[in-house]
This record gives C-alpha cells, structure tokens and sequence, in this order.
C-alpha cells in the first residue's frame, strides 16, 4: 500500500489527523533508561507501542540517533523495523531533510526507501525539482517539502518577495510542488504560521500538509484544524513523548495522545 493510502485508511478509522514526532532528546530521556546502551530505541519503542492506538503517523527525526554516529543510526533503524513490524498500517515519515544533487539524491532514496522502508520523507527543495524527482522513482512513496517553516526566523529566508513573480519563496516552494501528483508531494507548514497555512490550503487543497508547530511550540490546534482540513499530519512531539521523565513515561505519552486525539475528534466533527 502506498503511503497516500496508507494516510488516508489510518485517518479515517482514528478520525484524527495526529502524527507522533519521535524525537528522543538524550538530555530529556527518563533516568531510568541511562544504564542501557540502546536507550534512544528502547524509549522510542516504548513511546510507539504506548501511542499506536492514536498515531496515524510516526514522524522519526534521525538527528536525534545520528547524533551518536553509527550506534545511534543502528538505533534509528531498530525504530524502524520495529514499526514496520508490529504497526505496518502506521506510515513512517522520516524527518531528515535531505536534498542534494541527482546522483547524491538517489544515495539518499535507496537508504530510506529500499533499505530502510520508510513511507515517506522530508526534503529540502532549494536545489530545484531534479533534486526531488529521484525520490519519486518509487511511486508508493511520498516527500514533504519544507515550505514555511515553524521556527521564528523562517521569515528570514522563506517570506521573502521574488521580484520576477511577486510570491514568496515558501508560494514559489507550493508552486514547484505542483509539478508532482499530490500522492507523491506534500508540504511542510508550520502551525505557528495560521494564516500563511490557510492560504497554501486554499491555493493548494490536494496537497498533504505536514503541520509542525502544535504543542510545544504554542500553537493552538483549534485553530490549525479550522484552516487545514483533513488533507493533513499535524505533528507534536515533545507534548507527547515528554509527558513524564518517570518510569511512567510511555504511560504518559498514552494519555497525552489519547487526548489529543479526542480533541481532533470533536474539532473534525
């Protein structure tokens, strides 16, 4: 099954829209995981077993086990496999933000894709479409291209005017997206950004939306919800996966998801 399939099954029998960001912060991991070397796959494990009944995606960010060299990538990928065996109807996007030259891209599509198995990706389109189009040499897959960004300075860069065009970089970004079927390219846009989203909706109402920015980082989901429509991953992760630093922690997760997913529930219906 495709990841557009996948997406679309899972939201439909959660009636939700919530993706589970698996960030596993080594700084914030409950004391009771320091002694053992697998800590970052032993929490993330935990928080995704605890959450499966709510998530209809796991959104991994490798940085978070890359940053441990080749014992936090054997980590990462332990993650994985562990999701696409005991949860294979749960897409898996991998946050990792690539973007390179064709050659280096299709390095990048092989480890993910085929070595890995992950349903979809996030990508940075700054080096243009030739840079996106080995990633969709898999039809079944999907990459989320970073458009407007969640993080206070992204207006640095991504609100900025194009004096050819008169749009923003991050219009001209869901502009180039349009050069792919929307089962193949989504957008990333920052919940922190209300109106910004509302109008890449409208302009753009068959793209998936991967939403960053709820929970921690303030924004509310009343109002994201009413501008995104159910074409969307509204992502938290630090809300979910740091709701306990006790033993408790993937328990915790549980309810913290458990109720955000009532919310979205009421807010769809």
């Amino acid at each position: 099954m495709d990841f557009y399939s996948k997406f679309a099954k899972r939201r439909e029998t959660l009636n939700s829209l919530l993706c589970v960001g698996i960030d596993p912060d080594v700084s914030k991991l409950p004391p009771s995981l320091e002694k053992f070397p697998d800590k970052l796959f032993l929490f993330s494990k935990e928080i995704v077993d605890a959450t499966a009944d709510y998530a209809v995606a796991y959104k991994p960010n490798i940085a978070f086990y890359e940053a441990f060299g080749s014992k936090g990538i054997e980590q990462f990928e332990k993650v994985i496999s562990h999701i696409r065996t005991n949860h294979p109807e749960i897409p898996i996007v991998a946050d990792a933000k690539r973007g390179d030259l064709d050659n280096t891209a299709k390095q990048y599509a092989k480890f993910f894709f085929k070595e890995l198995g992950v349903d979809s990706l996030t990508l940075s389109p700054y080096m243009g479409s030739d840079t996106i189009k080995p990633f969709l040499e898999d039809e079944s897959k999907l990459v989320f291209l970073l458009c407007l960004t969640s993080n206070p300075d992204s207006a640095e860069l991504q609100k900025k005017t194009f004096s050819e065009t008169g749009r923003t970089l991050y219009r001209e970004v869901a502009a180039l997206s349009e050069k792919f079927s929307p089962r193949n390219v989504g957008l990333v846009v920052g919940a922190t950004h209300p109106k910004q989203l509302s109008e890449i909706r409208n302009a753009h109402p068959d793209r998936i939306l991967l939403i960053p920015g709820y929970g921690a980082q303030g924004a509310s989901l009343e109002e994201v919800v009413a501008v995104c429509g159910k074409n969307a991953l509204i992502n938290s992760s630090r809300s979910i996966i740091f709701s306990s630093s006790g033993p408790d922690f993937a328990e915790a997760a549980r309810k913290s998801a458990a109720s955000i997913s009532v919310e979205m529930k009421k807010l769809l219906a």
